[in-house]
């Protein structure tokens, strides 16, 4: 072999060489660039999901403010548009209607974010620790829930709540949730959270959360809308469903009370009734700048005197 190509190959190799170096620096640098996108990426996610989260605790902290400007205990109602609404009293001159209606502001933006919010009344609802046997089966029975399916969630309910192990005749107790594939004990207490009712024997996400009928399946209206585990046991009826109405007052008086709400009429207060509250749940959603991404958070809490008392927080609630 002569000088000359030895030469050249030797160059031909280390050209090789350079250039396998340069396709591994590439890849090298793209990957790099890659990862700092995706870290990149993250971080806006995460720093977007945290001011939202904060727009939507802003939302709580601003129907805390609603409710707190109240200087009692006031009227509390659905008005025409189904919100709740406050009022200062009645005004008896005029029949009865309502008088110093309260109007807040409830979707509100702050600088490049935003957040909306709504306000539940709890006492408008039926209290799951201390329902009857009865009122259970007339609330759940009223959203689809018939016949064996409705008697083994109703015992079940109450085998969950009440402190014994004995058995209600279409309950469960520790048992039968010790037999399930993912065991879990039964509570044998009182409800912490209307979500605990996911944890009752026969209570499906469905039944819970309502779903519509679809190639033949049930259709249930959904449970959680009707039930409560705060407060005492008066119902305000200025704000109660009809099913829960009826379950608590009797069919005639609960249609009694819709047709004065239907009239514009405030109904006067029955035993048992009421037509104030001071416990309330918050469901607040926060955006970010874009609106792309959205938190919810959702707070029970109690007004006491000229203070108000947090009772239930979840920060992290699907609406």
């Amino acid at each position: 072999m002569k000088r000359g190509d030895s030469n050249r190959e030797k160059g031909g190799v280390a050209f090789n060489l350079v250039l396998w170096i340069i396709v591994m620096l590439l890849v090298i640098v793209g990957e790099f660039s890659n990862t700092m996108r995706s870290e990149i990426n993250i971080t806006r996610n995460f720093k977007e999901e945290e001011e939202a989260y904060q727009f939507a605790v802003a939302g709580v902290e601003q129907a805390k403010v609603e409710i707190l400007s109240l200087k009692e205990n006031p009227y509390v109602y659905y008005n025409n548009e189904g919100v709740l609404t406050f009022s200062r009293g009645i005004n008896e001159s005029s029949g009865g209607t309502e008088e110093g209606e309260m109007i807040f502001k409830r979707d509100i933006e702050i600088g490049k974010g935003s957040f909306k919010y709504t306000i539940i009344d709890e006492t408008g609802r039926l209290n799951l620790n201390t329902a009857s046997l009865s009122q259970l089966k007339h609330v759940i029975g009223s959203t689809g829930v018939k016949d064996e399916e409705l008697d083994i969630i109703v015992d079940s309910i109450i085998d969950w709540r009440d402190p014994n192990d004995l058995h209600m005749a279409n309950g469960a107790e520790e048992d039968y949730y010790r037999s399930l594939p993912e065991p879990y004990s039964c509570k044998d207490a009182a409800f912490e959270s209307l979500e605990e009712l996911l944890l009752v024997r026969g209570v499906t996400p469905e039944i819970f959360y309502g779903s519509a009928a679809d190639s033949g399946d049930k259709n249930y209206e959904g449970i959680k809308d009707y039930f409560t585990v705060w407060g005492s046991n008066y119902i305000n009826i200025g704000t109660s469903p009809r099913i829960v109405l009826e379950a608590v007052f009797g069919v005639q008086t609960a249609g009694d009370i819709l047709a004065g709400r239907a009239s514009g009429l405030m109904p006067s207060a029955i035993p048992g009734g009421s037509m104030s509250s001071g416990l309330f749940t918050v469901i607040a959603t926060g955006f970010n700048s874009g609106k792309t991404i959205k938190r919810s958070v959702k707070a029970t809490v109690q007004k006491i005197g000229t203070g108000i008392e947090t009772i239930y927080w979840n920060d992290n609630y699907a609406e």
